[in-house]
């Protein structure tokens, strides 16, 4: 409670809070949950900050925050280097000259277009065949491909790939996500049946 207490005072941080936690039993009080949206700063790029800063670790990172767990372990110079490192990563230069710059974060909205075209048995035994990102929209996704943290997949094989799919993908690369399943890494070609 007091590590929250000292970050809602940060500047351009923001904090998943529930008042009555009565009214929310299933948020777990030992969870922090930081957002740097204010800062425009994606998750994973103040994953980094605070990382390299503080050497503190996230528990789960995401595109606009990350969440620290409170175990029987932590300790008051732990809470302290966590607390440290947000005011370092709010106070930065680094930051200010972003801003001043006119540098935005990710938009990232949940997906309405799924649209499964093959089951992802069909799928996996189906012929496929890589083409090029840009090439992709409208086929067939042969392949899983799950941006990590937070590990969900965004892809699946069998699905129509549409923009706002492709868009997230590129987006969450862009911040520094892992793909995990993509065969391809860096993203500049998918995976797609050839049906």
């Amino acid at each position: 409670m007091e590590a929250k207490k000292t970050m809602e005072q940060i500047p351009g941080i923001s904090i998943l809070n529930f008042p009555n936690y009565d009214e929310f039993p299933a948020i777990d009080p030992l969870r922090l949950t930081l957002g740097f949206y204010d800062l425009g700063l994606s998750g994973y790029e103040a994953d980094d900050f605070l990382f390299k800063d503080q050497r503190v670790i996230s528990e789960l990172t995401g595109s606009h925050s990350i969440t620290f767990p409170f175990t029987p372990g932590t300790c008051n110079e732990h809470v302290n280097r966590l607390v440290l490192g947000v005011k370092n990563l709010s106070s930065s230069s680094f930051l200010r000259w972003r801003k001043k710059q006119g540098m935005k974060h990710a938009d990232l909205k949940p997906l309405n277009d799924i649209s499964m075209l093959l089951n992802p048995r069909e799928a996996f035994f189906a012929k496929k065949k890589r083409v090029s990102i840009k090439d992709t929209v409208g086929k067939i996704c042969g392949e899983l491909i799950c941006p990590y943290p937070p590990g969900i997949p965004i892809m699946i094989p069998g699905e129509l790939v549409s923009e706002g799919a492709l868009n997230i993908l590129l987006q969450a690369k862009a911040l520094g996500a892992t793909l995990s399943g993509a065969s391809d890494s860096g993203l500049t070609s998918m995976v797609i049946c050839d049906v």
